[in-house]
């Protein structure tokens, strides 16, 4: 399993301490992985932009920063929190699946680059007489990923510009005075195998050559991330980076220009230096499972009901106990609602899969590893529960508390305002 390293002694402390359920960071993965991406790519030519959405704090914005990676921001407040982070404008790249006049006259005037997905944002951007120069997000016909919820390309994606109509896009952007200097290419999330990526990679490659302004290319993001380890192998980051340079310097000189490469990955940066921490508040029996429950649930990580994704959790014990046999155990969150299961299939079906712990009892405290991605900026206040504090543990192995945990009081405040 894919867990973290802090030793069982500094959890408890920081449960007790901080209350759970509660988010635990770690700076030095973040920073692991910003390098190990930096260091694999050596195509001189190449921005790295953190994918935002993948987790949004401020705190770990500004380590992403240091770290000398841009931004790839999903919304006009995804983008006002980078700045806020410190990022200059020209450091941020946009790409939303919607899009109004107004978000985007707000972005071109604080100088933040718009990427297009589709043909009518095109025909909005023409509106803003100050936009000259624009990319635009296309769907090269194929993706990959671990389910089509995570897939981004091929017909059933709704994500960027059909490869079919890309002359159109370029007569819409001529009629409006734009030019086209970047494409822009996502596979998807998940897949494991490296040869699908570096395929569609070469498929962008190939469509954009037919731009003659070009002066980027954005490849997405889309690393695998190892969650189980007795399931999944990690990828070489090395023999990818070394592929993906060498790609890039022979498009570059079939273009008679260095063409800049831009890659936007997300997950990979940040998924590992995740925890959530809850405790044990209920054991119960039906004639066909066991379950744990504990004091988090989908409100908190809603990965395993939405996509199957599979979590590594153990538990530490918090008090003696009698027993030390081991039982299969569904372990489920507190919420009312059924779907409420960490462990289940891979397969998206919602199928519970119990997993193999030592006894378990109330108090007991579980550990849930690799959540770092898409479960803290997916956290939402379902059941009106608080939503919970997020804590940092440095570099130098010091605590802090980066996110206070909720209170009624910020779930109703919009409405008291009313």
């Amino acid at each position: 399993m894919v867990m973290t390293q802090i030793q069982d002694e500094r959890l408890i402390k920081m449960a007790d301490s901080y209350e759970t359920p509660l988010y635990v960071f770690e700076e030095a993965v973040i920073r692991s992985k910003c390098r190990e991406l930096m260091e694999a790519i050596t195509y001189p030519q190449t921005i790295i932009r953190y994918a935002c959405k993948a987790l949004s704090l401020n705190a770990i914005l500004k380590i992403i920063r240091t770290e000398g990676l841009w931004v790839d921001a999903s919304s006009l407040n995804e983008a006002l929190r980078a700045i806020r982070a410190g990022f200059l404008p020209q450091e941020i790249f946009y790409t939303g699946e919607g899009a109004s006049l107004a978000v985007y006259e707000q972005l071109v005037k604080l100088g933040v680059f718009i990427n297009c997905t589709s043909l009518d944002q095109i025909r909005l951007l023409g509106k803003v007489p100050e936009c000259e120069d624009f990319s635009i997000r296309i769907n090269p016909g194929e993706g990959d990923g671990e389910t089509n919820k995570t897939n981004t390309g091929g017909p059933s994606s709704k994500h960027g510009i059909y490869f079919d109509q890309i002359d159109e896009a370029k007569s819409i952007a001529q009629a409006h005075g734009l030019r086209i200097i970047g494409v822009h290419a996502h596979i998807g999330s998940g897949g494991h195998d490296i040869k699908p990526w570096l395929r569609i990679k070469d498929i962008t490659l190939r469509i954009a050559s037919g731009f003659p302004d070009l002066q980027f290319v954005n490849l997405g993001g889309g690393l695998p991330v190892v969650y189980d380890q007795a399931k999944q192998k990690p990828m070489s980051v090395k023999d990818w980076g070394k592929a993906l340079s060498e790609g890039m310097a022979e498009f570059s000189k079939k273009m008679g220009r260095e063409i800049t490469l831009q890659i936007e990955p997300g997950r990979y940066i940040v998924a590992h230096s995740g925890s959530l921490l809850a405790e044990v508040q209920a054991i119960k029996t039906t004639p066909e499972y066991r379950f744990a429950i504990v004091n988090t649930g989908l409100n908190h990580n809603v990965r395993p009901s939405m996509y199957g994704s599979f979590h590594p959790i153990r538990f530490v014990r918090r008090h003696p106990s009698p027993g030390n046999g081991k039982h299969q155990y569904v372990v489920a969150g507190y919420l009312c609602e059924s779907g409420d299961v960490f462990t289940v299939k891979s397969d998206g079906s919602g199928v519970l899969e119990p997993r193999e712990f030592q006894e378990l009892n109330v108090g007991d405290l579980m550990i849930m590893g690799c959540v770092g991605a898409y479960s803290h900026s997916m956290k939402n206040e379902y059941n009106s529960m608080s939503l919970p504090a997020s804590v940092l543990v440095r570099a130098d192995g010091s605590v802090k508390a980066i996110e206070r945990r909720g209170t009624l009081d910020d779930i109703m405040q919009r409405e008291l305002e009313l």
